[in-house]
């Protein structure tokens, strides 16, 4: 017999300011779950303090998991990619990013934070939506005011009707994936902003059509009617209880402050508010009816604006389910690039994975004297300086043009955790991978300097790029015997002095390869000889609806790091190698699975 409970996944986004709100609806979720089910509620944040996290962490309980996660990272490059658009009104878009940010869901419950419930929100969230996007209520403000509902239908194509309010949405985040709703919503905003209720707007934008409505109990607002039996109640707009004295059911809202422990403290603070202020809230909602009218007259410019938004989209679909289709990537697709896939293809049959797709251009061999590892003369390290501060405009030009397209990253805690010396592994596909491995650990190991293991042809390569890798702490690899014990030598003394070393375990890059590849011993060496972890990281990709000059869409990189490997102390050196490496290979190969939907699986026919 299977005791395994279903599970609810619900989700906020919110800061400090907000937490007496949530702490009120979360006392609510609590008072009305059920024991059958599992209800894992995530906070969506972009920074919250340690008090904050433990007026949240109060309502775990048994069959009820709270968790933290931090956007600030998808934030910086959504920050760059919009390039037209204000920083801070990104984070009002958080909850359409919420399908890519955890890919291995296939449903998630949004709320907003200033609701109550008056009934067990899993009957909500199993709701069956079939190939619908969203679940969701037509909102109840639009019915009310004409001007909003003239506003819908004339700037979105909406029937005001059919509208929904985004604070209660149910999303089939498989759905939303294959559909792409993130980079419709890029491609967008970057056309036009929707000003009245932003997110919102875009939703109803681009998910109508594709919406199950579910009974209006579970978004009822106060206003208008009231509703006798609600099940969920939303505070919308300017009807808060914790502004606005009398408000329509704001008994229920404080009986669950109540419980939270903050209602004092909310009343406190709402006999502060000024009586002029109070009238001005009061007022707000004629300022919200004039604006619809005046975004309304705009209609025209608006549809100009979107005239292309409405081309059709394909679905989703990986380049390697493309190429075992036996489709081309893109039309334009370069030969030396349809060549560089068939041959990956022939070597992974062959299974030769540690050869190189891509040949190295001639190279010299490094001699004694032509490697200062550690950066021991001035004249290196005034090379270092400059190459780390021309790099890093260089690659954050090339982010802001969308050449180079960082999602994100996932398991922080996992670099942070590590407190002295590590190697890091990575996956190798592109000569720009090490990019977003390089920018997290600047930004969150700042006392650690991370050196990249490099081929000895790449350290005497010509140009601006081989500038960089010549002088932005890369250790190379070398042929001769010398310069050999020199390079191991100083990988011993950067691993000794706590920094960070990345190395490329697979032995070879194939471009734009999504797969792991079976893995070399020598990180694995390094580790356990000086007694340090493995930090395996992988990235994994996305295509995005840009093209490259080779004619291949342009990848979307998020970076997974994975939980630390530590040596075994009653193990030998050579044990450990072992365990650490096929540790290191599980972890790719989960999260690879869970990422792409498919078994790690290879054509090889040796």
């Amino acid at each position: 017999m299977n005791n395994k409970k279903a599970v609810v996944r619900l989700f906020f986004t919110l800061d400090d300011n907000y937490i007496p709100f949530l702490s009120t609806t979360l006392a609510s979720i609590v008072d009305h779950a059920s024991p059958e089910y599992k209800y894992q509620i995530t906070i969506i944040h972009d920074g919250l303090s340690l008090e904050s996290k433990k007026a949240i962490r109060q309502f775990h309980k048994d069959n009820i998991s709270i968790s933290f996660f931090n956007v600030s990272v998808k934030v910086n490059s959504l920050a760059v990619k919009l390039d037209v658009r204000d920083y801070y009104t990104i984070t009002t878009y958080y909850r359409l990013f919420l399908p890519d940010l955890f890919p291995t869901l296939s449903k998630g419950l949004y709320l907003d934070s200033d609701i109550v419930l008056c009934d067990d929100v899993a009957k909500l969230y199993f709701t069956d939506l079939g190939d619908n996007l969203v679940g969701a209520i037509p909102d109840a403000s639009v019915q009310l005011f004409p001007e909003f509902s003239n506003y819908v239908e004339k700037v979105l194509g909406v029937e005001h009707q059919n509208y929904f309010n985004a604070g209660v949405l149910l999303m089939n985040f498989k759905a939303l994936r294959s559909f792409g709703l993130e980079r419709r919503f890029l491609a967008l905003i970057k056309k036009v902003t929707f000003k009245v209720a932003q997110d919102q707007d875009v939703l109803n934008y681009l998910c109508k059509d594709r919406v199950t409505y579910v009974d209006k109990r579970w978004n009822v607002m106060p206003l208008g009617e009231e509703i006798k039996d609600p099940w969920l109640i939303h505070y919308n707009l300017m009807f808060k209880p914790w502004n606005l004295k009398n408000v329509m059911y704001e008994d229920r809202f404080f009986k669950y402050a109540e419980i939270a422990g903050v209602k004092d403290n909310i009343i406190k603070n709402r006999e502060l508010i000024p009586q002029d202020v109070v009238d001005k809230i009061l007022k707000s909602v004629d300022g919200v009816k004039a604006f619809c009218n005046q975004e309304a007259e705009k209609a025209d410019e608006y549809h100009e604006k979107l005239g292309d938004s409405k081309k059709k989209w394909t679905p989703y679909q990986t380049i390697e389910q493309r190429i075992r289709k036996g489709e081309q990537i893109a039309p334009t697709l370069s030969k030396e690039r349809q060549d560089i896939l068939n041959k990956i293809q022939e070597l992974e049959r062959e299974g030769r994975f540690d050869v190189d797709v891509e040949n190295d251009p001639p190279f010299r061999h490094l001699m004694p004297g032509d490697v200062d590892y550690l950066r021991k003369k001035w004249s290196s390290k005034l090379k270092t300086f400059w190459a780390n501060y021309y790099s890093n405009l260089y690659f954050k030009h090339q982010i802001k043009k969308g050449r180079i397209v960082l999602d994100g990253v996932t398991g922080l805690q996992n670099l942070r955790s590590v407190k002295k010396g590590a190697v890091i592994t990575a996956n190798h596909f592109s000569p720009f991978d090490s990019i977003p491995i390089h920018l997290i650990v600047k930004k969150y190991a700042r006392n650690k300097k991370l050196f990249k293991i490099i081929r000895e042809g790449n350290y005497t390569m010509p140009g601006l790029y081989g500038f960089f890798l010549r002088n932005c702490y890369t250790l190379p690899l070398a042929t001769n015997p010398t310069v050999l014990r020199q390079f191991l030598k100083s990988v011993d003394t950067v691993l000794t002095k706590g920094n960070f070393i990345l190395i490329y375990p697979e032995q070879s890059m194939w471009w734009n390869y999504r797969k792991p590849k079976p893995l070399k011993k020598g990180a694995f060496v390094f580790a356990a000889k000086n007694n340090v972890p493995i930090i395996p990281t992988f990235i994994t990709m996305r295509d995005t609806d840009k093209v490259d000059d080779s004619g291949a869409l342009i990848q979307a990189y998020t970076l997974h790091i994975l939980e630390p490997i530590y040596p075994d102390v009653f193990l030998t050196q050579a044990e450990n190698v072992m365990m650490m490496m096929k540790a290191n290979e599980e972890e790719w190969k989960e999260v690879y699975e869970k990422t792409y939907g498919e078994k790690l699986t290879y054509i090889t026919e040796k």
